[in-house]
């Protein structure tokens, strides 16, 4: 357990995105992951122990619609189409000043789905894109499994 000096949390302007090859401003970024498990059971109505699935982790970041032109840029560069690309880390570090930085990488990334959205009014026009995370998510140095 950390001690707060100042009672400080972590605020979004704590945080940092940095993905290779990329130099994008991000507006919002989530991600979770979860481990599939079951109860098994014998003799009676009681669990005798549990079994492990499937482990899967995903995403969702949400950009600028000049942040995600320098995304089809890449693309172009690369000579990769939009769903072919694969980020091998994308990495988001929080942290406050004079604290421990902490860093929870995404590894091998893959793009899932893109939504667009412009309505009267707007003052921005943003994109969000949805993430596969293959590698899973390692937080702070810990394995997800």
């Amino acid at each position: 357990m950390s001690i707060k000096v100042n009672g400080i949390n972590y605020g979004w302007g704590d945080v940092d995105v940095k993905i290779p090859g990329l130099n994008l401003v991000v507006q919002e970024i989530s991600y979770d992951d979860e481990q599939e498990m079951e109860e098994s059971y014998g003799k009676g109505n009681r669990p005798r122990g549990y079994g492990k699935g499937n482990y899967k982790a995903s995403g969702k970041m949400s950009l600028l619609r000049d942040d995600f032109d320098d995304v089809l840029d890449y693309c172009k560069a690369t000579g990769k189409p939009f769903f072919g690309v694969e980020l091998p880390s994308v990495v988001v570090s929080y942290g406050n000043p004079g604290g421990r930085t902490r860093i929870d990488e995404l590894k091998r990334v893959v793009f899932t789905k893109r939504s667009h959205k412009a309505a009267q009014g707007d003052k921005t026009l943003s994109v969000d894109i949805d993430l596969m995370i293959v590698g899973g998510i390692v937080e702070d140095g810990v394995e997800p499994v």
